[in-house]
């Protein structure tokens, strides 16, 4: 088979499967599961209400230098901005199999995203607190410093939330008995603007105390999903009209101010190649980082 047909066989493959679960879940299937309403933008004075302590978010990086295991370097940056007028906080690690025994990366950066934004929170007391990506993962890491994060929060009242882009939840697939991803079930199922709330009982993360909203925020039809803890669930359409208001219309469908967090926080290769040649002796670079190849991480 020529590369042409073998990909165009493949886009119909993916198209069928998309087509059968757009006419096997329905908007009123999914209200078996879970209530639609609509969202809106907060007006002036309504944002105005989160000054002067403002809305802060939290992402966090990684890249690499080096061969193959163990002869490698991680390099991890957490980053909290509480706005765009005062200093963000930063924490950052160096791991590497050479000298750090079993020490994962993924697990040291989510415990470092909540140390820069437990840190973030005390300076600034933030109104809101923006997590890139899902919260159960900070579980999953870094159990005891997310319930740190947590009473925190509670402390200090902070509106706190998780905001999905590339969400991989199946809670509605689950409950629906289909197969596929929850972003694939939702795909232009949302007007703008629209958000679905799932039962916490058929939430796959009701374990762990998660609730999930999923919003489509702007023109994209393409969903989010925001996880926020269990006791913040009377602050749920507040939630939700947060993120629709930080999210421009035409945008693919985030938070501008993830998309900030996102620039200070990411470590380039460029990063990376000049951290190399300005602190790492020749000597240390030849032995143990033979073969000097970038590999990305995240």
């Amino acid at each position: 088979m020529e590369i042409e047909e073998i990909f165009k066989s493949f886009n119909d493959r993916l198209l069928d499967k998309h087509k059968k679960l757009k006419n096997e879940v329905t908007k009123e299937k999914l209200l078996t599961l879970g209530e639609f309403y609509m969202s809106r933008h907060l007006t002036d004075e309504e944002m105005n209400s989160f000054l002067p302590k403002g809305i802060a978010a939290v992402d966090g990086s990684n890249n690499s230098y080096g061969g193959a295991d163990p002869n490698i370097i991680h390099f991890l940056r957490a980053c909290y901005i509480p706005d765009m007028k005062r200093d963000r906080v930063e924490e950052v690690r160096i791991l590497s199999p050479l000298v750090d025994v079993e020490v994962s990366p993924k697990s040291e950066l989510s415990k470092l995203e909540l140390i820069a934004a437990m840190k973030g929170l005390e300076k600034y007391d933030s109104k809101a607190l923006l997590m890139d990506g899902g919260l159960i993962r900070y579980i999953l890491d870094a159990e005891d410093e997310y319930n740190e994060l947590l009473e925190l929060v509670k402390e200090r009242d902070t509106l706190f939330m998780g905001v999905i882009e590339d969400m991989k939840s199946r809670s509605i697939s689950k409950a629906l008995d289909v197969d596929g991803f929850d972003r694939e079930l939702l795909f232009g199922k949302l007007a703008p603007g629209e958000a679905f709330f799932l039962h916490d009982e058929l939430n796959l993360k009701k374990e762990s105390s998660i609730s999930t909203i999923y919003l489509r925020p702007g023109n994209d039809p393409m969903a989010i999903s925001i996880d926020f803890p269990n006791f913040l669930g009377d602050k749920r359409e507040l939630i939700t009209n947060l993120v629709r208001t930080l999210t421009p219309d035409m945008s693919r469908g985030i938070p501008f101010i993830l998309d900030i967090v996102d620039k200070y926080a990411k470590v380039t290769d460029k990063d990376m190649q000049y951290f190399i040649k300005k602190y790492i002796s020749e000597d240390v670079k030849r032995l143990y980082l033979d073969e000097a190849r970038q590999k990305r991480w995240m």
